[in-house]
Parts: structure tokens; sequence; C-alpha cells
């Protein structure tokens, strides 16, 4: 058989119940840029890379816009042509390199995916006379931040094996996504999930939690910026805070962001997507579509102590965990989500609660990728560094300007310190306001 469809996973259909993700735009693109050594040619790249489409089902499947039926499917093919563009950077002279590089990565990244021809990735080779650069751009749809991991360490050896003319020595894998994709399709435990979605979302506030410098517009415009920040010194006291609480270090980040939003927006209910995969451990290495957004609904009465929110963040989180195997496309009226909050080294909830599918979940060295486009309306990520964290907003420049996310960054600073110094003041006195 040439072509074998399955059913979509929870995850993907998570992402085609977004508009722009049917239509293949770059709101759920993923960008991967990789080294290579001088000697990695056209040649040797195109063997490497068909030696992981081979491997990996996902990198030779597509999906109809329409489905089939009018059922949600993937067709997972026995090759696709490789997309793969090289440039060859010698003959640009160097002061005009950097600026040639931006702009061929921003248009791979910006150039939508024909879904149900494929593939859903993409390459480009750039060649320089010291060594190469591979930037890869995927789909969501088969592809997440994991996979980012798996491809990099992978395609390491398959750059090797082509230069050295031998077999790639990679690890058999135990099954491929396909098959997971079918093990979810137990309606019982479907419907339980469903079930506990439609309670727990119902009367859930669809407007933005923040009062954004202007309304949306009423064509989507995904252009978006980034406004990065230190928080020097605050790791060591975020993990006193989680082992009294006993927690994850994660999770007392998350109970802050909710708080700075509380202070900003003044809601008292509160709808954060944070990232979770359903990646058992016997699958960490497949490339894949396996991460997925919950929306955790987060209630913060003004008189509720950083303590009792943390409380609150935590029980929601391990909730929304248990019943994280519901396609939520199903579910009409499921407001959206439209701000996101992520914490490195955790890459997703499993590892923050200590979910069911094993041990927790660590974002992987050497691991980087990025959104071509801006997933969220607003988004915090933080990352350790040392005794510190980086942190990052992206954030849609059509409802937000860089002066307004400046001093979001001035009260977060604030805020999160005074938080974790008085765990028992009332979030409602914590020092950050939206004036």
């Amino acid at each position: 058989m040439s072509v074998e469809t399955v059913p979509l996973s929870v995850a993907q259909r998570a992402l085609g119940a977004v508009p722009e993700t049917r239509s293949g735009g770059p709101v759920r693109h993923l960008a991967v840029d990789v080294r290579l050594p001088r000697e990695a040619d056209e040649r040797v790249v195109r063997l490497a890379l068909g030696a992981l489409a081979a491997r990996h089902a996902p990198l030779r499947t597509t999906v109809p816009p329409a489905g089939v039926e009018g059922l949600p499917v993937q067709r997972v093919h026995r090759r696709l042509p490789l997309d793969l563009r090289v440039v060859e950077l010698g003959m640009i002279p160097e002061r005009d390199r950097p600026g040639l590089v931006g702009r061929l990565a921003a248009g791979a990244a910006q150039r939508p995916f024909d879904l149900g021809a494929g593939p859903l990735w993409r390459a480009l080779l750039l060649r320089a006379p010291a060594r190469g650069h591979l930037h890869l751009v995927a789909h969501r749809l088969v592809f997440d931040g994991h996979s980012a991991a798996v491809l990099r360490a992978e395609l390491a050896e398959t750059v090797a094996a082509a230069l050295a003319g031998r077999p790639a020595r990679l690890p058999e894998l135990p099954s491929q996504y396909p098959d997971f994709a079918l093990r979810q399709q137990s309606a019982e435990v479907r419907e339980h999930a469903l079930a506990h979605w439609r309670s727990r979302l119902a009367g859930a506030p669809d407007t933005a939690p923040l009062p954004w410098d202007r309304p949306p517009p009423a064509v989507a415009d995904l252009r978006g910026a980034r406004r990065e920040f230190a928080l020097p010194g605050l790791v060591p006291e975020v993990r006193r805070a989680a082992r009294r609480a006993g927690t994850d270090p994660a999770l007392v980040l998350l109970a802050g962001f909710a708080a700075l939003l509380h202070r900003w927006g003044g809601r008292t209910d509160l709808l954060i997507g944070v990232p979770a995969a359903d990646r058992p451990p016997e699958l960490r290495g497949l490339i894949g579509c396996f991460e997925t957004v919950l929306p955790l609904r987060v209630r913060v009465p003004p008189d509720a102590s950083g303590r009792r929110l943390l409380d609150e963040v935590r029980a929601v989180s391990a909730d929304a965990l248990a019943h994280r195997d519901a396609p939520l496309d199903l579910l009409p009226g499921v407001p959206p989500v439209r701000v996101a909050f992520t914490a490195d080294p955790v890459a997703d909830l499993a590892g923050a609660v200590g979910g069911t599918s094993g041990p927790p979940h660590r974002r992987a060295a050497g691991a980087e990728h990025r959104d071509a486009a801006p997933r969220f309306d607003l988004a915090l990520a933080l990352t350790e560094r040392g005794d510190g964290y980086l942190g990052r907003f992206e954030y849609r420049t059509a409802l937000l300007d860089p002066r307004t996310v400046d001093r979001l960054v001035l009260h977060w600073r604030a805020l999160l310190p005074a938080l974790l110094a008085d765990p028992d003041r009332p979030v409602g006195e914590l020092p950050a306001t939206g004036g």
C-alpha cells in the first residue's frame, strides 16, 4: 500500500480547529536551525534528510483540509518529494550575508504549506566557505518542540553516515506516529474527557484577560514581536517556594503569571494556555505532533493569597492533564486561548505536574526552536539560565504596542519577587498594575 489513511490524533485535531492551520499558514510553523560541517554538500544533505523521512512517518504525511467523507484524517505516503532549496553564499560579500540569510529564512518560514499535497516541512541549505547552515520549517501538524531535539540528534548521525558512506546507526523505533493516533480513538475515553471539559469551560471568559491597546482587527493580523528580559537571582527562591508547596517550579511561575494577569486586567476568571504533550516514554524518539495546548481555567479572588493561588494552579493543572485526551474541537463554543505560558527546563505540563506518561519531560539540550508567527495574542516564556531566568514576551503587534509590553515586563519584575517573599500576601495587594 502506497498510502495509509488514519484518523488525526487529539493534538492534530486541536490544530485543525484553527483556521490559519487549515490553510497551512505560518501561525503553526516551527523553525529549527542546524549547523552542518563544511563537507555537507547538497548530495549529503539530501541523503541525510531522505533517511529521516523514511524513518519518521510524519515527514511523509499529508492532511487533506476537507478530510475524507467528512472525517479528519491524515495520509501517510511511502515517499514524498523533498522540499530542499540550496543557496551558495560564497559569492555573496560577507557584510551582505546576514541580511540575505534573514530574508531567506523569513521567506521559508512564512510560505504556506499545501496540507493536502505535502510535504509539510521544508529545508533551506545555506552553504558558506567555512560551514553549512540548515534552516528547517515544519508544520505543527507533523512536528512539535520535542521533535526538534529528535531531529537535531538524528540529523547529526545521518549526515555523518552520508559523509562516511555507511548506514546511519540509529535505534529501531518501537512504533510509528499513526499507531499512536489510532490508539487515541477510544470512544469511551474520549466521551469521558469531553464531558469533563464541557463542565469545566462552561461560562469561561471568551475575551482577552488584558486591556489591549487596540481591538482585534477584522482580518487576522499575525505579525508579532518579542520582548526579551532577564530575571536575575530568582531561581533559588522559586525552587524553595516549590519545595515548600510540594510542587514544580514551573507551577510557581505559572501562579505568578496568573497573578500578573489579574492585577493588570482585574479579571478573577482567567483562561491560560499551557502546552502538554501526550508522549509516552517509549515514543520519545519519534518525530510528530504530540503537543497540544490545554486551556487552564484559573480563578483568582482578589483576597486570595499567593499560596492559595498556587494551590488553585496546581489543582487545575493536574485536572486538565488527567483529561488531555479530549478532542476539544468537538465541543461547540470553546473560548479561544488568547494568552499562554511556558517555562523551561520543563517542556510541558506533564513534566510540571508529574503526569502518568512517565518521568518529568525536560527540554533536551540543543533543542532550540521557534514559532514562525505568534501562536497567541500574548505569551510568556521563561528559561532557566544560571541562578536567574531569561524571559520573553511574544505578542501580536496589531493588539499591543512595545511600550505597553515594556510596562508589563517592569510589573512582572516587581510582582514575582514580592509573591515569593510573602506567599500569604493577598494577590490584590501585589505591586503590579496596568497603568
